[in-house]
């Protein structure tokens, strides 16, 4: 699987070349997929990295494989290991960009990827666009599966509940569950409470003006949310999107040794201009024997 990984990252470098990660060596970076292999590799290799090879089965892509990257160096957006997956509801090297306050020329894509995606649309409330989906099956090691991602979004801070309501779900579904999704699933993308939305309305700080410093109208759920609009932030100079969240976990009681169905799904809402991501993070997806927290504990 390592060397699985290493050769694709070596030809996705060799594609673009050295130049094209616009950064110095330390400096936040995405390499861009080129085509539906190369997702699929991505993800057996870095996704999976945790869980064993007869464990996980019908890995499956729909989307532009140009939305979706390797990223090195995502230390601000609160990963140990700073690496991971993206997929974007655009093109993955636009991620990389330096931030434009004010505009959302550097993470503006049209009429790419799944267009009304069903899930998304009952998640999100709105026309789903520009979705990026991965699909797959997996065998819990023992009880439970996690994994850490963030969620970013261009539409941030001058759309916020305006009508484009990005967002992302991880749907579940098999033994125990029975949800509104498809394959009778539930969503685990969820705030600390459990019932809480990954979404730009969900998580804010209020609409901003079009300088992105204006100040902020109202609070929903924004100890969740980090402005990378501000020249301040770290994330300034190296990061398109104008706000991301705080890092999240998605976590699930399930039963031992039983198969299970999972869906994960970010996509623009209302429209499909501006672009949104998530980030998943390297070796974090999990199956094992843990002692949950009070608000895991109420999703069993």
């Amino acid at each position: 699987m390592k060397k699985k990984f290493q050769i694709l990252i070596l030809s996705l470098l060799a594609t673009f070349g050295v130049n094209n990660l616009k950064a110095q060596w330390g400096d936040f970076t995405v390499s861009q997929c080129q085509d539906s292999m190369d997702v699929i590799n991505l993800f057996d290799s870095v996704f999976f990295s945790n869980l064993p090879s007869q464990n996980y089965k019908n890995l499956t892509f729909q989307g532009d494989p140009t939305a979706v990257g390797y990223f090195e160096n995502g230390y601000f957006l609160g990963m140990e290991n700073g690496k991971g997956i993206v997929l974007t509801t655009g093109h993955a090297n636009d991620a990389d960009k330096s931030n434009v306050c004010g505009t959302e020329q550097n993470a503006s894509t049209n009429n790419i990827g799944v267009e009304n995606d069903e899930d998304l649309e009952l998640l999100l409330g709105s026309g789903s666009h520009d979705a990026c989906i991965i699909e797959f099956d997996f065998k819990p090691v023992t009880n439970y599966v996690e994994y850490n991602y963030v969620f970013a979004s261009e539409e941030y801070n001058e759309y916020v509940n305006f009508g484009f309501n990005d967002g992302f779900g991880l749907f579940i579904g098999g033994n125990g569950i029975s949800g509104p999704y498809s394959n009778n699933s539930r969503n685990i993308a969820l705030l600390p409470d459990s019932t809480t939305v990954v979404s730009i309305n969900h998580i804010n700080k209020g609409k901003a003006g079009e300088t992105c410093t204006g100040p902020p109208t109202f609070c929903t759920n924004c100890e969740y949310y980090i402005n990378s609009s501000e020249t301040t932030d770290p994330a300034f100079s190296s990061f398109a999107y104008d706000a991301y969240t705080t890092k999240l976990t998605a976590y699930r009681s399930i039963t031992h040794n039983e198969w299970y169905h999972i869906k994960i799904a970010v996509g623009d809402a209302g429209d499909s201009v501006y672009d949104s991501a998530i980030f998943l993070e390297k070796k974090s997806f999990k199956s094992g024997s843990i002692t949950a927290s009070p608000w895991q504990k109420s999703m069993r």
